[in-house]
């Protein structure tokens, strides 16, 4: 089922975009890595349940000129790069890192945005407020992080024992 998201993920992100299907741009983790049919097999080798697809809302002369490509652009990033970079953009030289020592800790722990339905989806929250693209202006601003105790944290949520972490942004994107 997974796959055919996928599949399907792409083929949007190509219609969406008006582009021709053929051989879009692929950005994986913030890095262009080549065309749809220079890069299929990497991408085939990634587990797609650690992967996170993003569809890119632009005129195909836009995209042409923020990517150069005609051909449309796929945008993927991987579970552990959006932890990783949310780790080192946020909290590594914060005082949170008192409570959030390790990048191991910070997946572990339950995500609350600025946005209700993003409660219980990680990735899907942290992916907002870091840099997906390597022109990515529509990123969000963080106002502010606030650790939440375990003992609170379960109360929100039962799977939430080693925590969790309300972010609050500037805007709204």
């Amino acid at each position: 089922m997974k796959k055919v998201c996928f599949l399907f993920a792409i083929l949007f992100t190509c219609l969406v975009s008006g582009q021709n299907t053929g051989n879009p741009l692929v950005i994986l983790d913030s890095k262009s890595i080549g065309y749809m049919n220079q890069v299929e097999n990497k991408l085939k080798r990634i587990d797609q349940n650690d992967m996170q697809a993003f569809v890119y809302k632009g005129s195909a002369n836009e995209i042409l000129d923020k990517f150069g490509s005609n051909s449309g652009v796929l945008i993927f990033a991987t579970n552990k790069f959006i932890v990783e970079t949310f780790y080192k953009n946020n909290i590594e030289n914060s005082s949170l890192k008192k409570e959030i020592p390790t990048i191991e800790a910070l997946s572990k722990i339950g995500i609350i945005g600025s946005k209700a339905e993003s409660k219980h989806l990680p990735y899907a929250e942290l992916v907002r407020y870091i840099k997906t693209t390597p022109s990515n202006d529509d990123m969000l601003k963080i106002a502010s992080i606030t650790f939440i105790k375990p003992s609170d944290a379960q109360k929100m949520n039962p799977d939430w024992k080693f925590g969790a972490i309300e972010i609050m942004s500037t805007k709204d994107r």
